[in-house]
């Protein structure tokens, strides 16, 4: 399961949402990321809260980062192209995330209102 930045919000605010997130992160289940999701997470910490490099190697010491690549990149351009057919807010942030989940046969697991199109997402 590849755990998004909405997912990880929600955790490191301690919502009800992220409460769900605990359960899998204190699970034995493989977690994977992307760097686009530790990107996002480190730029809301340092303008919230201060606590970047903290939330960082938490999330590097208990997830497997899968690295983009140029295969993962054409994918992500893909995604992007076609969903913004319809939805027109649809990030390329979003669309990496969902190619590299997609590159490891994964499925996301996210309360971001743009995966809840994809079958390969698990909404919060």
């Amino acid at each position: 399961m590849l755990v998004d930045s909405f997912a990880w919000i929600e955790y490191f605010m301690g919502t009800e949402k992220g409460e769900k997130v605990k359960e899998v992160v204190e699970s034995n289940v493989q977690l994977y990321t992307s760097p686009i999701v530790i990107a996002e997470i480190y730029s809301k910490s340092l303008r919230t809260d201060s606590r970047a490099e903290e939330r960082e190697r938490f999330i590097v010491e208990r997830c497997a980062i899968i690295p983009i690549d140029e295969e993962i990149a054409i994918e992500a351009a893909k995604i992007h192209a076609e969903a913004k057919k319809g939805l027109k807010d649809f990030g390329l942030a979003d669309a990496f995330i969902l190619a590299s989940a997609r590159y490891k046969n994964l499925r996301v697991l996210t309360g971001d209102q743009h995966f809840e199109y994809f079958s390969d997402s698990i909404m919060l």
